[in-house]
């Protein structure tokens, strides 16, 4: 029997969720000099379906699962699309990212999602003081995009809740139930609640590429950027090589990580224009380094005492998969390898990654 608190946590959040997406879609596709009585609005933008999760890996530890929903908006910039935003959100869009050169594409996003860490033996029930302590955060997030053929910017806020009202435990404790994998038992020991306020930045840019886009091709896309909270503080850069056939003018492949939306299938109106295969398909490698000055579900809460591990400061990983679109569909999986997060890991991170997005209403 699931414990009659988790219900009331579940019921509270899918109800404010469900509010906050109703009121947000309603008041981003309306305008009042539009309205038309006899239309209601219809759904647009790219709704996209991210999940994490080491059972790709045959593995059950560390990061151990992952998943983000997210929803685009549409070019805020186009007059064909026609997007209205709430007064306040719109005069946020136009401020953020800072800089924003002439003709290049605006988009908000909004986002939440949950991810789950746990040590390496979770049929223990003890306190395992060298290994990582379970922990879980739920989130929610609002992004500004800017974006033009050469670059990518982006800014995020995010808000959360690390621990028991994260739903984590609860999550994991029933999600193995259900496959019949091994049962977690020691997320009593598990970070005590505390929310999570974050602010990023990332510029992405390409570095290098072929001039046509058509039939084979490749590019090189280049991001740095940082973020600022309690739950994560430190840098990113890194690289990602990509080759293939109709290769995408996005940037690149995402992962679950703050700023990592990206606007990629607004081009499949102007490859329809121009008569050109809405079918692409290509390989990736990406890199990526990391400075941390803090990671809470290392560090440990912020006040209070609880479990706790020595981090690393700086880690690396890589990525290598592929992805394929057709129309407004577009899929790709890869597997992630990440070094040791602090000093005391026994083995390195290895996981997949995979990702569904749609567009509706070009």
């Amino acid at each position: 029997m699931i414990e009659t608190r988790a219900w009331i946590r579940i019921a509270l959040a899918a109800g404010l969720a469900s509010l906050c997406l109703a009121a947000t879609a309603r008041a981003v596709q309306d305008s009042p000099a539009l309205e038309k009585p006899e239309e209601k609005p219809k759904p647009s933008g790219i709704f996209s379906l991210y999940v994490e999760n080491d059972v790709f890996a045959g593995t059950d530890r560390g990061y151990t699962n992952g998943f983000r929903f997210v929803w685009v908006s549409l070019d805020l910039n186009s007059e064909r699309d026609q997007v209205r935003l709430p007064g306040w959100l719109d005069r946020l869009s136009r401020k953020l990212p800072p800089v924003q050169p002439a003709g290049a594409r605006r988009f908000v996003s909004l986002s939440f999602g949950q991810n789950i860490c746990t040590p390496d033996d979770i049929a223990r029930s003890d306190l395992i003081a060298d290994d990582r302590p379970y922990a879980g955060i739920s989130y929610a997030a609002l992004g500004f995009h800017a974006q033009d053929r050469a670059f990518m910017d982006t800014v995020e806020l995010y808000a959360g809740m690390v621990g028991p009202g994260s739903l984590a435990g609860w999550t994991q404790r029933n999600l193995h139930r259900l496959f019949g994998w091994t049962y977690p038992r020691g997320w009593a020991h598990q970070l005590h609640d505390e929310p999570v306020l974050g602010l990023v930045y990332d510029h992405k840019w390409k570095l290098e590429q072929t001039e046509e886009t058509r039939g084979l091709g490749w590019d090189l896309i280049g991001h740095g950027g940082g973020e600022l909270s309690n739950m994560w503080t430190g840098l990113r850069t890194g690289l990602e090589l990509r080759g293939g056939w109709n290769l995408t003018r996005d940037f690149g492949t995402s992962l679950i990580q703050p700023g990592s939306d990206s606007a990629s299938l607004f081009e499949e109106r102007d490859i329809r224009r121009r008569g050109r295969s809405l079918f692409g398909f290509h390989l990736f490698l990406a890199l990526e380094g990391q400075w941390v000055a803090r990671n809470l579900l290392l560090d440990g809460n912020t006040f209070r005492p609880s479990h706790h591990v020595e981090k690393e400061p700086f880690l690396a990983g890589a990525a290598a998969g592929f992805a394929f679109r057709y129309k407004r569909l577009r899929f790709s999986f890869s597997y992630v390898y990440k070094t040791r997060e602090f000093t005391t890991q026994r083995k390195n991170s290895l996981f997949g990654s995979l990702n569904i997005s749609f567009a509706l209403r070009h």
